[in-house]
């Protein structure tokens, strides 16, 4: 098993800013760890994450996040989501604030911090997530809301996704479908978004991501 899981980070993980592993959906439970990873594409540019979490109360976690891209890996995300669970009979939703740091372990690294205030909810049949953060001069909102499909021991999400970015280097609007798949403790998220608006920046074309994470 360990050997599979790191050829799966090797071969495979939206932004540092943004989404928490696992899949922003797991584990809910204390003492709960997993890994997962992604690459992305948008701009020209390939990254390819890998990420973790685990929990010593499913209210409060540690995750990392690291980057590999052009031969080089680059800076180490530290990240401490902190939860409030409401359940309300088959709805569960959470309110989570999640400062994080950024430390200089790349080649040209260099410090940075950031925080996220989120929530999301859940029923049998829908799903939302709201992500508010900020990180060094960028601002942005994530939106994910959608239909759930609830299975034996599995699951599938078909989402929607909003994603609006300001920052020093231009403004962007991105828009486009998410595919979520689990069974057991695996985790499959595919997603493509298109870039709707722009303003003083060269950014271009549409994003691609696409993970697999394991949670225990």
């Amino acid at each position: 098993m360990t050997r599979l899981l790191f050829a799966l980070m090797l071969f495979v993980s939206s932004g540092a800013d943004a989404h928490q592993p696992e899949m922003d959906m797991a584990p809910r439970w204390g003492g709960g760890y997993g890994f997962q990873t992604r690459v992305e594409h948008f701009d020209d540019v390939t990254t390819t994450w890998v990420e973790g979490v685990y929990t010593w109360d499913k209210s409060v976690r540690a995750t990392f996040k690291l980057p590999y891209r052009d031969g080089e890996l680059g800076d180490l995300i530290l990240g401490l989501p902190l939860k409030k669970y409401v359940n309300d009979g088959p709805k569960t939703a959470n309110w989570s604030i999640t400062p994080s740091v950024q430390l200089p372990t790349g080649d040209r690294g260099e410090w940075d911090t950031g925080v996220s205030f989120s929530y999301s909810s859940e029923t049998p049949s829908f799903y939302q997530l709201y992500d508010l953060y900020t990180w060094g001069d960028r601002t942005g909102l994530d939106i994910n809301a959608g239909f759930a499909f609830p299975g034996k021991g599995s699951g599938t999400f078909a989402l929607w996704d909003v994603s609006l970015l300001t920052s020093d280097q231009g403004d962007r609007v991105q828009t486009g479908p998410v595919f979520v798949y689990f069974k057991k403790n695996m985790m499959f998220r595919a997603e493509y978004k298109h870039l709707v608006y722009e303003r003083d920046s060269d950014w271009e074309g549409g994003f691609f991501n696409i993970g697999i994470g394991f949670v225990y």
